[in-house]
Protein backbone atom coordinates (compact mmCIF):
# COMPACT_ATOMS: atom_id res chain seq x y z
CA UNK A 1 0.00 0.00 0.00
CA UNK A 2 1.29 3.45 -0.76
CA UNK A 3 1.58 6.01 1.91
CA UNK A 4 -0.16 9.56 1.59
CA UNK A 5 2.09 11.74 -0.17
CA UNK A 6 2.75 14.78 0.39
CA UNK A 7 1.75 16.00 -3.39
CA UNK A 8 4.93 17.98 -4.56
CA UNK A 9 6.59 17.27 -7.94
CA UNK A 10 9.39 16.30 -6.87
CA UNK A 11 8.10 13.29 -4.23
CA UNK A 12 5.24 12.58 -6.74
CA UNK A 13 8.67 12.20 -9.32
CA UNK A 14 10.56 9.94 -7.14
CA UNK A 15 7.56 7.85 -6.10
CA UNK A 16 6.75 6.96 -9.86
CA UNK A 17 10.56 6.60 -10.86
CA UNK A 18 10.82 4.09 -7.60
CA UNK A 19 8.18 1.93 -9.13
CA UNK A 20 8.44 2.41 -12.86
CA UNK A 21 12.17 1.66 -13.23
CA UNK A 22 12.34 -2.28 -12.19
CA UNK A 23 8.64 -2.25 -14.25
CA UNK A 24 10.58 -0.43 -17.27
CA UNK A 25 13.41 -2.78 -17.35
CA UNK A 26 10.63 -6.22 -16.90
CA UNK A 27 8.70 -5.17 -20.12
CA UNK A 28 12.00 -4.12 -21.73
CA UNK A 29 12.93 -7.51 -20.62
CA UNK A 30 9.84 -9.30 -22.25
CA UNK A 31 10.13 -7.29 -25.67
CA UNK A 32 13.74 -8.12 -25.46
CA UNK A 33 12.94 -12.10 -26.40
CA UNK A 34 11.83 -10.43 -29.62
CA UNK A 35 15.00 -8.12 -29.67
CA UNK A 36 17.21 -11.46 -29.10
CA UNK A 37 15.47 -13.31 -32.13
CA UNK A 38 15.66 -10.36 -34.91
CA UNK A 39 19.45 -9.82 -33.75
CA UNK A 40 20.39 -13.44 -34.02
CA UNK A 41 17.61 -13.99 -36.93
CA UNK A 42 19.30 -10.93 -38.42
CA UNK A 43 22.48 -13.14 -39.17
CA UNK A 44 20.67 -15.65 -40.87
CA UNK A 45 19.36 -13.65 -43.88
CA UNK A 46 16.62 -11.69 -44.48
CA UNK A 47 14.18 -14.57 -45.61
CA UNK A 48 14.58 -16.02 -42.34
CA UNK A 49 14.10 -11.99 -40.62
CA UNK A 50 11.09 -11.60 -42.90
CA UNK A 51 9.28 -15.05 -41.65
CA UNK A 52 9.56 -14.03 -38.42
CA UNK A 53 8.40 -10.86 -38.87
CA UNK A 54 5.51 -11.94 -40.29
CA UNK A 55 4.73 -14.86 -38.24
CA UNK A 56 4.67 -12.88 -35.24
CA UNK A 57 2.43 -10.18 -35.86
CA UNK A 58 -0.90 -12.36 -35.35
CA UNK A 59 1.54 -13.33 -31.92
CA UNK A 60 1.80 -9.95 -31.12
CA UNK A 61 -1.43 -9.14 -31.04
CA UNK A 62 -3.10 -11.77 -29.35
CA UNK A 63 -0.67 -11.25 -26.68
CA UNK A 64 -1.42 -7.61 -25.85
CA UNK A 65 -4.77 -8.85 -25.40
CA UNK A 66 -3.78 -11.06 -23.05
CA UNK A 67 -2.07 -8.22 -21.25
CA UNK A 68 -5.34 -6.44 -21.23
CA UNK A 69 -7.73 -9.12 -20.48
CA UNK A 70 -5.78 -9.73 -17.03
CA UNK A 71 -5.33 -6.19 -16.55
CA UNK A 72 -7.93 -6.01 -13.88
CA UNK A 73 -5.33 -8.13 -11.11
CA UNK A 74 -3.17 -4.96 -11.26
CA UNK A 75 -6.44 -2.35 -11.15
CA UNK A 76 -7.92 -4.21 -8.57
CA UNK A 77 -5.09 -5.16 -6.06
CA UNK A 78 -4.01 -1.25 -6.70
CA UNK A 79 -7.33 -0.35 -5.50
CA UNK A 80 -7.90 -3.30 -2.34
CA UNK A 81 -4.42 -2.15 -0.78
CA UNK A 82 -4.98 1.28 -1.38
CA UNK A 83 -7.90 1.18 0.99
CA UNK A 84 -6.18 -1.19 3.17
CA UNK A 85 -7.85 -4.43 2.39
CA UNK A 86 -4.41 -6.16 1.52
CA UNK A 87 -6.36 -10.16 2.01
CA UNK A 88 -8.46 -9.12 -0.39
CA UNK A 89 -5.40 -9.55 -3.39
CA UNK A 90 -4.72 -12.68 -2.90
CA UNK A 91 -8.07 -13.32 -3.64
CA UNK A 92 -7.94 -11.06 -7.13
CA UNK A 93 -4.55 -13.07 -7.72
CA UNK A 94 -5.73 -16.52 -7.77
CA UNK A 95 -8.88 -15.31 -9.95
CA UNK A 96 -6.68 -13.84 -12.67
CA UNK A 97 -4.25 -17.22 -12.41
CA UNK A 98 -7.11 -19.55 -13.66
CA UNK A 99 -8.79 -16.98 -16.04
CA UNK A 100 -5.47 -16.08 -17.68
CA UNK A 101 -4.39 -19.94 -18.15
CA UNK A 102 -7.87 -20.80 -19.78
CA UNK A 103 -7.83 -17.57 -22.20
CA UNK A 104 -3.84 -18.09 -22.71
CA UNK A 105 -4.57 -22.00 -24.05
CA UNK A 106 -7.71 -20.57 -26.07
CA UNK A 107 -5.72 -18.28 -27.63
CA UNK A 108 -3.01 -21.19 -28.68
CA UNK A 109 -5.43 -23.10 -30.02
CA UNK A 110 -6.71 -20.72 -32.29
CA UNK A 111 -3.37 -19.71 -33.56
CA UNK A 112 -2.89 -23.06 -35.07
CA UNK A 113 -4.82 -22.03 -37.88
CA UNK A 114 -2.14 -19.50 -38.69
CA UNK A 115 -1.18 -19.69 -42.28
CA UNK A 116 -4.76 -20.23 -43.78
CA UNK A 117 -5.20 -17.20 -42.26
CA UNK A 118 -2.05 -15.50 -43.78
CA UNK A 119 -3.34 -16.87 -47.04
CA UNK A 120 -6.84 -15.17 -46.78
CA UNK A 121 -5.03 -12.40 -45.84
CA UNK A 122 -3.24 -11.82 -49.06
CA UNK A 123 0.27 -12.94 -48.36
CA UNK A 124 1.45 -14.91 -51.01
CA UNK A 125 1.26 -19.02 -50.34
CA UNK A 126 4.56 -19.67 -49.95
CA UNK A 127 5.31 -17.02 -47.18
CA UNK A 128 1.80 -17.90 -45.45
CA UNK A 129 3.02 -21.53 -45.11
CA UNK A 130 6.69 -20.54 -43.40
CA UNK A 131 5.34 -17.69 -41.36
CA UNK A 132 2.40 -19.63 -40.31
CA UNK A 133 4.29 -22.53 -39.51
CA UNK A 134 6.68 -19.64 -37.25
CA UNK A 135 3.22 -18.64 -35.83
CA UNK A 136 1.74 -21.82 -34.25
CA UNK A 137 4.99 -22.69 -32.78
CA UNK A 138 5.33 -19.33 -31.12
CA UNK A 139 1.57 -19.85 -30.14
CA UNK A 140 1.87 -22.48 -27.62
CA UNK A 141 3.58 -19.41 -25.31
CA UNK A 142 0.42 -17.69 -24.76
CA UNK A 143 -0.92 -20.06 -21.72
CA UNK A 144 2.61 -18.71 -20.00
CA UNK A 145 2.82 -15.23 -20.68
CA UNK A 146 -0.93 -14.58 -19.42
CA UNK A 147 0.61 -16.43 -16.43
CA UNK A 148 3.32 -13.90 -16.35
CA UNK A 149 0.50 -11.18 -16.60
CA UNK A 150 -1.20 -11.82 -14.08
CA UNK A 151 1.76 -12.38 -11.41
CA UNK A 152 3.90 -9.42 -12.75
CA UNK A 153 0.84 -7.10 -12.68
CA UNK A 154 0.16 -8.44 -9.05
CA UNK A 155 3.84 -7.94 -7.55
CA UNK A 156 4.03 -4.51 -9.39
CA UNK A 157 0.74 -3.51 -7.38
CA UNK A 158 2.14 -4.44 -4.46
CA UNK A 159 5.22 -2.37 -5.13
CA UNK A 160 7.27 -5.30 -5.32
CA UNK A 161 8.48 -4.79 -9.20
CA UNK A 162 12.06 -5.94 -8.74
CA UNK A 163 10.99 -9.80 -8.95
CA UNK A 164 9.62 -9.58 -12.35
CA UNK A 165 12.45 -7.83 -13.33
CA UNK A 166 14.70 -10.22 -11.98
CA UNK A 167 12.83 -13.21 -13.52
CA UNK A 168 12.75 -11.64 -16.96
CA UNK A 169 16.38 -10.87 -16.89
CA UNK A 170 17.68 -14.43 -16.20
CA UNK A 171 15.31 -15.61 -19.16
CA UNK A 172 16.72 -13.69 -21.71
CA UNK A 173 20.15 -14.98 -21.15
CA UNK A 174 18.65 -18.19 -21.68
CA UNK A 175 16.62 -16.89 -24.47
CA UNK A 176 20.22 -16.16 -26.28
CA UNK A 177 21.89 -19.12 -25.73
CA UNK A 178 18.98 -21.56 -27.01
CA UNK A 179 18.49 -19.26 -30.01
CA UNK A 180 22.03 -19.59 -31.28
CA UNK A 181 22.16 -23.19 -30.56
CA UNK A 182 17.85 -23.57 -32.38
CA UNK A 183 18.05 -20.81 -35.11
CA UNK A 184 21.96 -22.12 -36.20
CA UNK A 185 22.30 -25.63 -35.31
CA UNK A 186 24.60 -27.36 -32.74
CA UNK A 187 26.05 -30.89 -32.83
CA UNK A 188 22.63 -32.98 -33.54
CA UNK A 189 20.29 -29.91 -33.26
CA UNK A 190 19.48 -28.85 -37.12
CA UNK A 191 19.21 -25.79 -37.93
CA UNK A 192 15.72 -24.28 -37.58
CA UNK A 193 15.83 -20.69 -38.29
CA UNK A 194 12.86 -19.07 -37.44
CA UNK A 195 11.18 -21.76 -36.06
CA UNK A 196 14.23 -22.09 -33.74
CA UNK A 197 13.41 -18.47 -32.55
CA UNK A 198 9.95 -19.44 -31.96
CA UNK A 199 10.71 -23.13 -29.71
CA UNK A 200 13.40 -20.54 -27.59
CA UNK A 201 10.26 -18.07 -26.98
CA UNK A 202 8.33 -21.06 -26.24
CA UNK A 203 11.02 -22.33 -23.72
CA UNK A 204 11.56 -19.49 -22.05
CA UNK A 205 7.73 -17.94 -21.18
CA UNK A 206 7.22 -21.67 -19.94
CA UNK A 207 9.93 -21.19 -17.10
CA UNK A 208 9.50 -17.36 -16.47
CA UNK A 209 5.69 -17.97 -15.62
CA UNK A 210 6.16 -20.82 -13.60
CA UNK A 211 9.24 -19.83 -11.96
CA UNK A 212 7.15 -16.10 -10.94
CA UNK A 213 4.05 -18.70 -9.89
CA UNK A 214 6.04 -20.18 -7.62
CA UNK A 215 7.56 -17.13 -6.09
CA UNK A 216 4.16 -15.43 -5.56
CA UNK A 217 2.68 -18.96 -3.92
CA UNK A 218 4.95 -20.12 -1.84
CA UNK A 219 8.35 -17.42 -1.65
CA UNK A 220 6.87 -13.88 -1.20
CA UNK A 221 7.45 -12.57 2.11
CA UNK A 222 3.57 -11.43 3.79
CA UNK A 223 1.96 -14.11 2.28
CA UNK A 224 -0.21 -14.44 5.07
CA UNK A 225 -1.25 -10.17 5.22
CA UNK A 226 -2.04 -10.53 1.34
CA UNK A 227 -4.46 -13.89 1.45
CA UNK A 228 -2.41 -15.62 -0.99
CA UNK A 229 -3.82 -19.18 0.38
CA UNK A 230 -6.47 -18.28 1.99
CA UNK A 231 -10.22 -16.68 0.95
CA UNK A 232 -11.44 -13.22 1.31
CA UNK A 233 -13.86 -10.80 0.25
CA UNK A 234 -12.73 -9.14 -2.72
CA UNK A 235 -14.52 -7.20 -5.17
CA UNK A 236 -16.99 -9.07 -7.12
CA UNK A 237 -15.07 -11.37 -10.17
CA UNK A 238 -17.23 -9.56 -12.27
CA UNK A 239 -15.49 -6.12 -11.85
CA UNK A 240 -12.25 -8.03 -12.52
CA UNK A 241 -13.19 -9.57 -15.73
CA UNK A 242 -14.89 -6.24 -16.77
CA UNK A 243 -12.02 -4.10 -16.22
CA UNK A 244 -9.84 -6.63 -18.33
CA UNK A 245 -12.89 -7.08 -21.04
CA UNK A 246 -12.91 -3.15 -21.49
CA UNK A 247 -8.83 -3.11 -21.51
CA UNK A 248 -8.37 -6.80 -23.77
CA UNK A 249 -10.65 -5.03 -26.32
CA UNK A 250 -8.25 -1.97 -26.28
CA UNK A 251 -5.25 -3.64 -26.58
CA UNK A 252 -6.86 -5.66 -29.31
CA UNK A 253 -7.96 -3.04 -31.34
CA UNK A 254 -4.33 -1.33 -31.02
CA UNK A 255 -2.43 -4.23 -31.80
CA UNK A 256 -4.95 -5.79 -33.94
CA UNK A 257 -4.54 -2.26 -36.42
CA UNK A 258 -0.55 -3.46 -36.45
CA UNK A 259 -1.50 -6.41 -37.04
CA UNK A 260 -3.18 -5.07 -40.61
CA UNK A 261 -0.13 -2.63 -40.99
CA UNK A 262 2.24 -5.53 -41.34
CA UNK A 263 0.23 -7.08 -43.64
CA UNK A 264 0.73 -3.64 -45.76
CA UNK A 265 4.34 -3.99 -45.32
CA UNK A 266 4.58 -7.90 -46.47
CA UNK A 267 2.36 -7.01 -49.44
CA UNK A 268 5.55 -4.92 -50.48
CA UNK A 269 8.18 -7.62 -50.47
CA UNK A 270 10.73 -9.07 -48.14
CA UNK A 271 12.98 -6.45 -48.30
CA UNK A 272 10.26 -4.41 -47.00
CA UNK A 273 9.53 -7.14 -44.03
CA UNK A 274 12.81 -7.11 -42.96
CA UNK A 275 13.27 -3.20 -42.72
CA UNK A 276 10.58 -3.10 -40.88
CA UNK A 277 11.40 -5.70 -38.16
CA UNK A 278 14.29 -3.61 -37.74
CA UNK A 279 12.85 -0.72 -37.28
CA UNK A 280 10.31 -1.92 -35.03
CA UNK A 281 12.79 -3.01 -32.47
CA UNK A 282 13.55 0.78 -31.75
CA UNK A 283 9.92 1.24 -31.44
CA UNK A 284 9.28 -1.56 -28.98
CA UNK A 285 12.09 -1.16 -27.15
CA UNK A 286 11.47 2.84 -26.45
CA UNK A 287 7.70 2.23 -25.95
CA UNK A 288 8.38 -0.51 -23.03
CA UNK A 289 10.12 2.56 -21.39
CA UNK A 290 6.84 4.31 -21.71
CA UNK A 291 4.78 1.45 -20.81
CA UNK A 292 6.92 1.11 -18.23
CA UNK A 293 5.71 4.59 -16.63
CA UNK A 294 2.31 3.56 -17.34
CA UNK A 295 2.14 0.87 -15.17
CA UNK A 296 3.32 2.77 -12.27
CA UNK A 297 1.27 5.50 -13.06
CA UNK A 298 -1.52 2.87 -12.93
CA UNK A 299 -1.13 1.97 -9.44
CA UNK A 300 0.01 5.16 -8.33
CA UNK A 301 -3.34 6.46 -9.70
CA UNK A 302 -5.43 3.59 -8.33
CA UNK A 303 -3.82 3.46 -4.97
CA UNK A 304 -4.76 7.21 -5.26
CA UNK A 305 -8.42 6.23 -5.95
CA UNK A 306 -8.83 3.81 -3.37
CA UNK A 307 -7.87 6.40 -0.61
CA UNK A 308 -10.43 8.93 -2.66
CA UNK A 309 -7.43 11.55 -3.34
CA UNK A 310 -7.89 13.64 -6.45
CA UNK A 311 -5.08 15.67 -6.35
CA UNK A 312 -2.34 12.72 -6.24
CA UNK A 313 -4.48 11.08 -9.26
CA UNK A 314 -4.50 14.10 -11.49
CA UNK A 315 -0.14 14.75 -10.51
CA UNK A 316 0.54 10.78 -10.38
CA UNK A 317 -0.85 11.16 -13.94
CA UNK A 318 1.07 14.48 -15.74
CA UNK A 319 3.99 13.27 -14.00
CA UNK A 320 4.16 9.88 -15.37
CA UNK A 321 3.54 11.43 -19.10
CA UNK A 322 6.44 14.42 -18.20
CA UNK A 323 8.59 11.28 -17.52
CA UNK A 324 8.03 9.21 -20.11
CA UNK A 325 8.44 12.29 -22.80
CA UNK A 326 11.58 12.88 -21.84
CA UNK A 327 12.76 9.60 -21.28
CA UNK A 328 11.77 9.21 -25.47
CA UNK A 329 13.05 12.01 -26.61
CA UNK A 330 16.16 10.76 -25.61
CA UNK A 331 16.30 7.78 -27.48
CA UNK A 332 14.87 9.39 -29.89
CA UNK A 333 17.68 11.66 -30.55
CA UNK A 334 20.40 9.02 -30.49
CA UNK A 335 18.49 7.25 -32.92
CA UNK A 336 18.19 9.82 -35.17
CA UNK A 337 21.94 11.09 -34.77
CA UNK A 338 23.49 7.97 -35.57
CA UNK A 339 20.53 6.11 -37.40
CA UNK A 340 23.31 4.03 -39.83
CA UNK A 341 25.23 2.65 -36.28
CA UNK A 342 21.91 2.14 -34.64
CA UNK A 343 20.48 -0.35 -37.00
CA UNK A 344 24.01 -2.08 -37.19
CA UNK A 345 22.95 -3.04 -33.78
CA UNK A 346 20.45 -5.75 -35.44
CA UNK A 347 21.80 -6.30 -38.79
CA UNK A 348 24.55 -5.90 -41.25
CA UNK A 349 22.43 -6.40 -44.72
CA UNK A 350 23.85 -3.22 -46.79
CA UNK A 351 20.01 -3.55 -48.65
CA UNK A 352 18.00 -4.04 -45.20
CA UNK A 353 20.14 -1.18 -43.90
CA UNK A 354 19.57 1.22 -47.00
CA UNK A 355 16.04 0.64 -46.94
CA UNK A 356 15.41 1.20 -42.80
CA UNK A 357 17.58 4.13 -42.70
CA UNK A 358 15.81 6.76 -44.43
CA UNK A 359 12.96 5.58 -42.15
CA UNK A 360 14.62 6.42 -38.73
CA UNK A 361 13.09 9.72 -38.48
CA UNK A 362 9.73 8.99 -38.89
CA UNK A 363 9.86 6.41 -36.38
CA UNK A 364 11.31 8.40 -33.81
CA UNK A 365 8.26 10.71 -33.78
CA UNK A 366 6.15 8.12 -33.81
CA UNK A 367 7.73 6.16 -30.49
CA UNK A 368 7.47 9.62 -28.46
CA UNK A 369 3.92 9.67 -29.30
CA UNK A 370 2.75 6.42 -28.89
CA UNK A 371 4.63 6.03 -25.49
CA UNK A 372 2.63 8.94 -24.28
CA UNK A 373 -0.74 7.81 -25.50
CA UNK A 374 -0.02 4.37 -22.96
CA UNK A 375 0.61 6.93 -20.22
CA UNK A 376 -2.63 8.49 -20.29
CA UNK A 377 -4.27 5.06 -21.35
CA UNK A 378 -2.55 3.46 -18.01
CA UNK A 379 -3.92 6.54 -16.40
CA UNK A 380 -7.17 6.55 -16.91
CA UNK A 381 -7.88 2.75 -16.22
CA UNK A 382 -6.17 3.22 -13.00
CA UNK A 383 -9.21 5.63 -12.21
CA UNK A 384 -11.50 2.84 -12.88
CA UNK A 385 -12.71 3.81 -16.72
CA UNK A 386 -13.12 1.08 -19.11
CA UNK A 387 -14.70 1.57 -21.94
CA UNK A 388 -13.90 5.38 -22.95
CA UNK A 389 -10.44 4.41 -23.71
CA UNK A 390 -11.58 1.44 -25.93
CA UNK A 391 -13.26 3.66 -27.53
CA UNK A 392 -10.66 5.62 -27.75
CA UNK A 393 -8.14 2.93 -28.84
CA UNK A 394 -10.98 2.26 -31.67
CA UNK A 395 -11.44 5.75 -33.38
CA UNK A 396 -7.51 6.22 -33.24
CA UNK A 397 -6.26 3.47 -34.57
CA UNK A 398 -8.46 1.71 -37.10
CA UNK A 399 -9.98 4.86 -38.03
CA UNK A 400 -6.81 6.93 -37.74
CA UNK A 401 -3.72 4.51 -38.15
CA UNK A 402 -4.89 1.44 -40.80
CA UNK A 403 -6.68 3.99 -43.56
CA UNK A 404 -3.19 6.39 -42.80
CA UNK A 405 -1.05 3.60 -43.35
CA UNK A 406 -2.95 2.25 -46.63
CA UNK A 407 -3.21 6.19 -47.81
CA UNK A 408 0.33 7.12 -47.40
CA UNK A 409 2.32 3.30 -47.75
CA UNK A 410 0.43 2.22 -50.70
CA UNK A 411 -1.74 4.32 -52.08
CA UNK A 412 0.76 7.32 -52.44
CA UNK A 413 3.52 4.86 -52.48
CA UNK A 414 5.60 6.25 -49.26
CA UNK A 415 6.58 2.66 -48.42
CA UNK A 416 8.12 1.74 -45.31
CA UNK A 417 8.64 5.20 -44.56
CA UNK A 418 4.69 5.90 -44.73
CA UNK A 419 3.88 3.62 -42.32
CA UNK A 420 5.51 5.34 -39.81
CA UNK A 421 3.83 8.53 -40.49
CA UNK A 422 0.37 6.97 -40.10
CA UNK A 423 1.60 5.64 -36.73
CA UNK A 424 2.68 8.92 -35.82
CA UNK A 425 -0.73 10.48 -36.77
CA UNK A 426 -2.66 7.88 -35.18
CA UNK A 427 -0.34 8.34 -31.83
CA UNK A 428 -0.68 11.96 -31.57
CA UNK A 429 -5.09 11.79 -31.67
CA UNK A 430 -4.74 9.13 -29.22
CA UNK A 431 -2.68 11.14 -26.52
CA UNK A 432 -4.31 13.96 -27.51
CA UNK A 433 -8.15 12.41 -27.10
CA UNK A 434 -6.39 10.40 -23.39
CA UNK A 435 -5.09 13.35 -21.94
CA UNK A 436 -8.56 15.02 -21.90
CA UNK A 437 -10.19 12.00 -20.56
CA UNK A 438 -8.05 11.95 -17.78
CA UNK A 439 -8.31 15.60 -16.81
CA UNK A 440 -12.11 15.38 -16.96
CA UNK A 441 -11.88 12.07 -14.45
CA UNK A 442 -9.52 13.53 -12.18
CA UNK A 443 -12.28 16.59 -11.66
CA UNK A 444 -14.24 13.91 -9.85
CA UNK A 445 -13.61 11.02 -6.89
Amino acid sequence: METLPNHTIADHVRRTLILAWPVMLARLGLVGFATVDVLVLGRAGAEELADYTLGLTIYDSLLAALAGLTLGVGVLTARVTGAGLDRAAGTIWRRGVMYGACVGLAAALALQFAPQLFALLGQDPARAQSAGGVTRIVALALPFVALYFVTTTFLEALHRPKVGMIAVAIANLTNLGLNLVLVFGAGPVPALGAEGAAIATVINSALLALGLWVYARHLMPGRERYGIAVAAEAPPPAEQRRIGYGAGLSYTFEAGAFVMVTQFVGWMGTLALAANAVLFQFLALTFMLAFGIASAVQVRVGNAWGRGDARGMALAGWVGLALATGSSAVFAMLYTLFPVGALRLFTDDAAVLGAAAPVMVWMTLALVFDGNQTVMSHACRGRGDTWVPTALHLVSYWGVMVPACWWLAIREGGGVAGIYQGILLASVVSVTAMGLRFRALTRRV
